[in-house]
């Protein structure tokens, strides 16, 4: 299934989601006051919309929600990562959905709308909605067709010269620009939800930007251990592949969305690693059979002083 079609589809759970909310709203008609009850500190209301405002202000939400994340998911990346990002955009259409209508329900026949309260289970069914409209989009998905990332054929093994007993380090550090926005935009949206929704939307959006901000640079080592690559902020948050698992290293052009759906630490069919940008990357191929890749300058070297350490491992053991 192609990226539009699956961006289709996530537009469709938002047209939906604006249908149910549009047709509850009809339904209800002089039922809700002229002033909502529109926004919650816990279940206590403590925000108030006419009900014009709050029926543009939510159909424009779910209007833009789904143009943003059906976009989204038709950006190029490999079948799995365009399927999950086509949930993911269900999922937040049912929780948008079906909450925007219990604010709609909650103030049907309110004499006054600081009575009006919205109880846990209403938010509790939100995410039960999200899960129905998720394994939709799971299913209307489809699985596509399988991709795997791979560097081609194997070509020949560039070693470093070393003389017997000496040993070499190489190390070099690598940042993004496109995390550091990223990261910005969503601890700037942090705010802006801590200031219009409430505290649980702060804690979940920080939950996403701050990894998002600790990946903005890293430093990448081959030595006698093998490859290390450690985040700068946080470099005791390392990950490390010895020599043993290394079957050779070669330098590669990378494409973030091409081949890995992105940037950060990612995970494919086939390969893993930290790409925080694209253009050249150091390509281990593993003892598994899958390939480890990191953008960084200077590949060549690199490969070249981790094919040399990983040929001594071998010799050493055997």
């Amino acid at each position: 299934m192609s990226g539009i079609r699956r961006a289709l589809v996530t537009l469709l759970m938002y047209l939906l989601a604006a249908a149910a909310f549009l047709a509850v709203y009809l339904h209800l008609g002089d039922r809700l006051p002229d002033h909502l009850a529109t926004h919650f500190d816990g279940t206590s209301a403590d925000d108030y919309s006419s009900r014009g405002s709050f029926l543009a202000a939510s159909l424009g939400t779910l209007g833009g929600l789904g143009a943003l994340l059906g976009g989204v998911s038709a950006l190029r990346g490999t079948p799995a990562q365009q399927r999950g990002l086509t949930v993911l955009g269900c999922t937040v259409a049912g929780i948008v959905g079906y909450g925007l209508t219990s604010v709609l329900l909650v103030n049907a026949d309110a004499t006054d709308p600081a009575d009006v309260r919205l109880p846990v289970w209403r938010l509790l069914t939100a995410l039960g909605a999200g899960a129905v409209t998720g394994a939709a989009g799971w299913l209307l998905s489809g699985k596509g067709a399988p991709d795997t990332v791979g560097r081609g054929p194997a070509g020949p093994v560039e070693q470093l010269p070393l003389a017997d007993g000496e040993s070499a380090v190489w190390t070099h550090a690598v940042g993004s620009r496109v995390l550091p926005l990223a990261g910005a935009g969503t601890l700037a949206l942090a705010v802006v939800l801590g200031l219009t929704v409430g505290l649980t939307s702060v804690v979940l959006t920080l939950a996403i930007g701050l990894p998002l901000t600790a990946l903005t640079k890293a430093r990448v080592t081959v030595d006698r251990r093998g490859i290390t690559i450690a985040p700068v902020s946080l470099p005791r948050l390392r990950v490390t592949i010895p020599l043993e698992r290394v079957v050779d290293a070669s330098r590669r052009e990378v494409n973030p969305w091409r081949e890995f759906g992105g940037w950060g630490y990612r995970v494919v069919p086939g390969a893993s690693g930290l790409i925080l940008r694209s253009g050249e990357a150091l390509s281990v191929r593993l003892t598994t059979g899958s390939e480890f890749v990191v953008t960084v300058d200077d590949a060549a070297t690199a490969a070249a002083l981790l094919n040399t350490l990983a040929a001594r491992e071998r010799t050493a053991k055997g």
